[in-house]
């Protein structure tokens, strides 16, 4: 029993140990560039119901490219693309 309880304590502490080596510590982060507009000039809030949000300079989020895009522009270009995600 003493040999038992002394690999599940190495255990533990190995466990314990290493947790920023995981599978995503070693995934290289990327920076996402803005959206680009253009191809939604000619089709405003002709939108999927994608979820890929974005928030904006007015603090607001919006639900993908194609909707922030539609509304930007709608707007006469009032806000700007801040970063991908819930604001």
């Amino acid at each position: 029993m003493p040999f038992c309880s002394s690999w599940i304590k190495a255990l533990c502490i190995i466990v314990l140990a290493f947790p920023p080596y995981s599978e995503s510590f070693f995934r290289r982060s990327f920076r996402r560039a803005p959206p680009n507009c253009d191809p939604y000039e000619d089709q405003l809030h002709f939108c999927t119901r994608q979820m890929d949000p974005i928030c904006a300079t007015n603090r607001q989020t919006y639900s993908n490219k194609c909707v922030f895009c539609s509304e930007k522009m709608e707007s006469g270009h009032a806000f700007q693309f801040d970063f991908y995600g819930r604001c």
